[in-house]
């Protein structure tokens, strides 16, 4: 059964029992719980960062940001009663992150924690230490930590891949982990007054017969205005041949805040008639990349502005359609003038409409003469549900099926090999493309002496004019490099020798550290990156918490920083192997 009739199913047993009524439109079941349930996580006013579903880069964001004030340490309240079912302490994502069970079906989620509360903190500390990793994952058993509502426990931080301080919540529904939008929450709520901003119309054409405005380019119209009476600047009215599809720029205010929220709801009406509707009331994490299919992705990786489109690709599984009538795509069938308005929500009914006029002026012959590709004159055409590969030479591809989001000719070209560079540069198709599911990069790199054999991997380049380069992989199978890779674009084969920096901040060696409670390290490597580091003092592995934004390692002083002599090591490496290590004496008289 699939994941649609699992949650038509609920939806009957729920009406059966009388326990829920269900909003028209949305899927799938709402919350089981009443809503007024949960409580503020802090004990101040609300104030957001992000919204539920906003559009980030390559995922949708699964719950709310809430502003601490630019401080970490403000105290962090359960939301409802239940246990702790889940810690995890991750370099990126949600940082440090708790996880607390309910008993209405649902779990809630804390994340970029500066720390929990001191019993927390002692068993996750605890498990640290057994473990000797700094990065744990923990499931404690039930009953082990029940929760109150309102109880304490977390302070708010900035770990993980956090931009700022601040608190990230989820609600999620427990049974299949989908995350549920708070604000839908009563007892979350936020003042929020403001309708959404509306900024640029957008519209394509879908085929090389399609023009607008006699033109075969995507057209931008400035959107002036506020709130229900938004307008096309010079209200033009847009003639189209052919089909094409719609597109908008927008986002919401909130109560002074400078931050672009996401929206809550897009729908789009032609002639009255609503004939396209996203909904962010909940979704799966296993669905988040295709945002990469909702937005326009060239454009965004032009620009770095997102515009929601409503052409949905052919392998775009979104599951925040609601509606959509021709797969997005108007083929018009009259010259009449069509009237078409589209209305922007956010979660507590702030709304704003544009109306815009279109008229079709039939299908007109192909006359543009197609330009040469300047890649190559012989493309691979890949269908987007097979699997394919491509070898060419001294480079191997391998996608498996749905990894790309629609059909289309894909494009190899191969490059002369740069200064740095021990492999020919491959540019493949081009990084205005977006992909789904990770693909498999070989490449034969030149012939090296056994001292640079290791040190060899496959980079990432980034665009002209940009200096950085990312690491992609350094697995060998036979002769080849292999990586797995999410990401179009221009590969090489680079060399790394440099060992990483390790830097000691607030002690020298030899140092008597009475007057202090911790010792702060750098660690960077500016090549493949931090793989692992492990740090030891008096031949015991000792917990030091790693802030990759910062590069910091920090060592609060615990039961093995004993009286008198100390000996202390620290051992980093690189993802090719390359090594360094510190050594300090240091010493406590108290």
């Amino acid at each position: 059964m699939n994941l649609y009739k699992v949650f038509v199913c609920r939806y009957l047993k729920y009406v059966l029992i009388g326990g829920l009524l269900i909003a028209a439109g949305i899927l799938p079941a709402q919350q089981v719980v009443p809503k007024e349930t949960f409580r503020s996580p802090l004990n101040s006013p609300l104030y957001l960062n992000g919204t539920f579903g906003e559009l980030r880069s390559g995922h949708l964001h699964a719950g709310i940001d809430i502003s601490t004030g630019g401080v970490q340490g403000k105290k962090v309240y359960a939301v409802d009663g239940g246990y702790i079912s889940r810690i995890n302490i991750s370099l990126g994502g949600y940082g440090k992150a708790l996880y607390i069970t309910h008993p209405n079906g649902t779990t809630s989620v804390y994340g970029h924690l500066q720390r929990f509360n001191n019993r927390l903190e002692n068993f996750v500390r605890s498990i640290q230490y057994q473990r000797e990793r700094f990065t744990v994952e923990i499931f404690p058993e039930k009953g082990k930590f029940p929760v109150t509502k309102g109880q304490l426990i977390a302070y708010s931080g900035n770990t993980g891949g956090s931009d700022g301080p601040h608190l990230h919540l989820e609600i999620r529904d427990s049974k299949s982990q989908n995350p549920l939008n708070p604000l839908l929450f009563k007892g979350i709520r936020i003042k929020d007054v403001q309708a959404p901003k509306l900024v640029q119309l957008v519209i394509y054409p879908v085929n090389h017969f399609s023009t607008i405005n006699g033109k075969r380019d995507t057209a931008f119209y400035w959107i002036a205005g506020k709130g229900m009476h938004c307008f096309i600047k010079g209200n033009p009215l847009i003639k189209v041949a052919g089909p094409v599809s719609f597109g908008i720029r927008t986002y919401d205010v909130m109560g002074g805040r400078p931050n672009h929220n996401g929206i809550y709801q897009i729908e789009l009406f032609e002639d009255a008639r609503r004939v396209f509707d996203i909904t962010f009331n909940r979704f799966s994490f296993q669905t988040t990349r295709y945002v990469n299919s909702l937005i326009d992705y060239n454009y965004f990786q032009k620009k770095g502005k997102r515009i929601v489109r409503t052409q949905v690709d052919t392998n775009n599984r979104l599951p925040v359609y609601k509606k959509v009538q021709n797969r997005g795509i108007f083929p018009f069938r009259d010259t009449l003038v069509h009237h078409f308005e589209f209305r922007v929500k956010d979660a507590y009914g702030n709304a704003s409409k544009v109306p815009f006029r279109i008229q079709w002026l039939g299908n007109v012959a192909n006359t543009l003469q197609k330009k040469p590709n300047p890649v190559s004159a012989d493309g691979k055409f890949i269908n987007f549900r097979n699997a394919c590969r491509i070898n060419s030479g001294r480079i191997h591809l391998t996608f498996t099926p749905n990894t790309f989001y629609r059909s289309f000719t894909f494009y190899l070209h191969k490059k002369p090999e740069s200064g740095r560079g021990f492999a020919p540069i491959f540019v493949l198709h081009n990084r205005f493309v977006p992909v789904q599911k990770y693909f498999k990069i070989a490449i034969r790199p030149d012939s090296v002496g056994d001292s640079l054999h290791n040190k060899l991997f496959i980079a990432f380049l980034p665009p002209k004019g940009q200096d950085a380069f990312n690491y992609a992989g350094s697995r060998w199978k036979d002769n080849w490099l292999t990586a797995r890779v999410r990401q179009l674009g221009t590969y090489t084969v680079m060399a790394d020798t440099v060992c990483p920096e390790i830097k000691a901040l607030n002690f020298h060696n030899l140092d008597t550290l009475d007057h202090q409670k911790s010792i702060r390290l750098s660690i960077n490597d500016h090549e493949t990156g931090i793989k692992n580091y492990r740090p030891s003092l008096n031949g015991h592995w000792i917990l030091m918490e790693y802030n990759p934004k910062l590069h910091t390692l920090t060592y609060h002083f615990d039961q093995y920083f004993k009286k008198g002599k100390n000996e202390l090591q620290v051992v980093v490496s690189d993802e090719v192997g390359n090594i360094s290590r510190l050594k300090a004496v240091l010493y406590r008289n108290d």
